[in-house]
């Protein structure tokens, strides 16, 4: 038994099983330890990695994305939520990015360049809703990742941490599985209440709500994060879900290891684990 299985998001196919366990440890153990929380001492955490098999050929979020590589559907969707998010966020207003295609991606593409999001990089942003539309389009990746999943919760967490594209793959997977040991679900910087992602999710488990097997769910997420545009999943899926804002720095607004050592994410840790 652990006390955490933690599944990431995009941009990791570069890194390593390994890098992630250290990095996120150190960080949840940060918050924890900020906190004076005995459980820093002995917090156990283990990874669902499956960035790696985005290193196939097969969109992996190499760097040199333009606009012309970007597929009419959900990645051009995606990409124009973000650029929304981020123009409202610099004190732009909704209707002002309302236009239609190609021009919404296009003013989408230059607010994201104005921003901290990504970088500010085109390509960087690309690659996200790249490896999100493989995830919720290629069967068969969805089934390698979702083995992946499989195997970290053998080890019977008490707590599930989802960050980004991990929420959307730790919400599938507790929909179509029934742990013995319902674990706490924590969702951070989660693009769960986009649309475009709500309406892609397998309707093969029945209406979009709390999983049947997921003791809570706190939901946590940052103002200046335009993945997590949608601040409340509550009124989306389940009255019983805890949204909780926090105030990450603009600049690592969607970062994982940001979100792990903020005190909302600490303090939820220190009651799930008790």
């Amino acid at each position: 038994m652990v006390d955490i299985v933690a599944i990431h998001g995009i941009n990791m196919h570069r890194s390593q099983r390994a890098v992630m366990q250290q990095s996120w440890l150190a960080a949840t153990v940060n918050g924890l330890a900020n906190i004076r929380s005995p459980l820093a001492a002995t917090l156990s955490l283990e990874c669902a990695f499956y960035g790696h098999e985005y290193n196939d050929g097969k969109a992996g979020g190499e760097p040199g994305y333009t606009a012309i590589d970007l597929e009419p559907g959900l990645e051009e969707e995606l990409l124009i939520h973000f650029g929304t998010a981020l123009e409202q966020d610099s004190g732009g207003s909704r209707q002002d990015t309302k236009f239609y295609l190609p021009g919404a991606v296009q003013r989408a593409l230059v607010a994201i360049q104005r921003s901290d999001l990504f970088d500010g990089r085109d390509s960087r942003a690309i690659a996200f809703v790249k490896q999100v539309n493989r995830y919720l389009t290629d069967r068969d990746f969805r089934k390698l990742v979702h083995l992946e999943m499989s195997a970290a919760m053998e080890h019977t967490p008490r707590v599930v941490i989802g960050h980004s594209l991990g929420s959307v793959i730790a919400y599938e997977w507790l929909r179509e599985n029934k742990p013995a040991n319902p674990p706490a679900l924590i969702t951070l910087g989660s693009p769960l209440g986009l649309e475009p992602i709500r309406r892609r999710l397998d309707p093969s488990y029945g209406p979009l709500g709390l999983p049947d097997r997921v003791r809570s769910w706190t939901n946590i997420a940052a103002g200046h994060d335009a993945v997590a545009m949608v601040k409340k999943l509550g009124p989306l899926y389940s009255r019983d879900i805890r949204d909780l804002p926090c105030d990450n720095p603009r600049k690592s607004s969607h970062s994982a290891l940001t979100y792990l050592e903020n005190v909302r994410t600490a303090r939820v840790l220190e009651v799930e684990l008790a």
